[in-house]
């Protein structure tokens, strides 16, 4: 497809979603720093990592997608290697967790991008039993010409590799991103449904051993969220949560006047539990308008896998959006404890540069391929 032709096709909803629900992060990250002295500009600095990202976005969607498959193994060793090296390099901010370099000012933080290289990496595997000519619109797709036991295993060894590096930094959360990023696009790359059940049963065998590995800090948190009179001290982030997204009511104390955001009751509340601040100062309203925009994010990602080419195109968007609405899920159940507290940021809405731009440049991915369709 030529280039003028791509770019007539370009998904201009897709691209204003984003940039609404961008600068709802960026009002809600001031938001939350307004009494802070030493985050004040924070905001400002999640802006110039946007500028940064939305770059990254134009530049990858004017590649064409199909380039990548041959290339995958690049981006997988880079993942590879970054991860490595953060485990004997990285930098701490809390304790003994080594998850960043930091060079300067900046802080990169190597499980993001690695998951964007996971992605591309995946569906080059899954796409490699299929012939480069056959269309995914064909009704009848024989067994023999899906993703084999040989795919479905080198797969799921490329993405345990990497969720197991995460896991050592130690960050569980985001290992957990690794696999339910590979089980979506596992599942929509129709492999024989014994090679998941069997996944599924290996998976939840492998829950003890998991345990046993876990940080007490892990386990403490797993163990408090089902059992609330454990300790109480563990439950205060959450407990705060609650009251300020009861408090806001449906429409909010007003942007900027949240009592327990401006108090620093609150903690944590420009990344991990920014829903929270919505939900205080924009109340229920707020938060449903949030959450549209989300649900405006999955359609334009939803019509993009539909108008895919081809297998590869397709897994490229269901993993991006597995990357996207697992985070959102997570951090928006666990700010209503309808979940163990999980370190996971509100995708475009809590403060985070690396984080950011990956998102970012993996909706750059979605447009690729939205594209390119025929």
């Amino acid at each position: 497809m030529g280039t003028t032709r791509a770019w007539r096709q370009f998904d201009f909803i897709l691209l204003l979603v984003v940039i609404a629900l961008f600068v709802f992060g960026i009002g809600l990250i001031r938001s939350a720093n307004l009494d802070t002295t030493d985050r004040a500009d924070l905001w400002r600095t999640q802006a110039i990592y946007g500028l940064i990202g939305f770059g990254f976005f134009l530049l990858v969607a004017a590649v064409p997608y199909e380039w990548l498959r041959h290339v995958w193994w690049i981006g997988y060793l880079i993942a590879l290697v970054l991860l490595i090296l953060v485990l004997f390099f990285g930098e701490s901010e809390i304790g003994d967790v080594r998850r960043w370099f930091f060079i300067g000012d900046f802080r990169l933080q190597p499980s993001f991008p690695a998951l964007l290289f996971l992605i591309v990496s995946v569906a080059a595997v899954f796409d490699r039993s299929s012939t480069k000519e056959r269309r995914l619109d064909e009704v009848d797709r024989p067994w023999q010409d899906r993703p084999g036991l040989k795919q479905y295993l080198l797969s799921a060894m490329l993405a345990l590799v990497l969720a197991v590096l995460v896991f050592r930094e130690p960050d569980l959360s985001t290992a957990m991103v690794f696999v339910a990023v590979w089980m979506a696009m596992a599942f929509v790359s129709e492999v024989h449904w014994a090679y998941l059940i069997g996944t599924l049963v290996l998976a939840v065998v492998a829950l003890i051993p998991l345990w046993s590995v876990m940080e007490p800090y892990q386990q403490e948190r797993v163990l408090t969220f089902f059992d609330r009179s454990r300790n109480p001290d563990a439950l205060y982030n959450v407990q705060q949560a609650l009251i300020s997204i009861g408090s806001g009511g449906v429409w909010g104390k007003g942007y900027g006047k949240g009592s327990l955001n401006r108090l620093h009751f609150l903690r944590v509340r420009h990344t991990d539990f920014i829903f929270s601040v919505v939900g205080e100062e924009l109340g229920f309203i707020g938060s449903v308008l949030l959450i549209l925009l989300f649900a405006l994010l999955a359609w334009r990602l939803f019509r993009a896998a539909l108008l895919a080419p081809d297998l590869f195109g397709r897994l490229l968007v269901v993993g991006v959006g597995a990357i996207l609405f697992f985070q959102a899920a997570v951090n928006i159940a666990m700010n209503l404890n309808l979940f163990p507290v999980a370190g996971l940021p509100l995708p475009f809405i809590s403060y985070g540069g690396t984080s950011l731009v990956t998102f970012l440049a993996a909706l750059g991915l979605v447009e690729a391929v939205a594209m390119r369709h025929r």
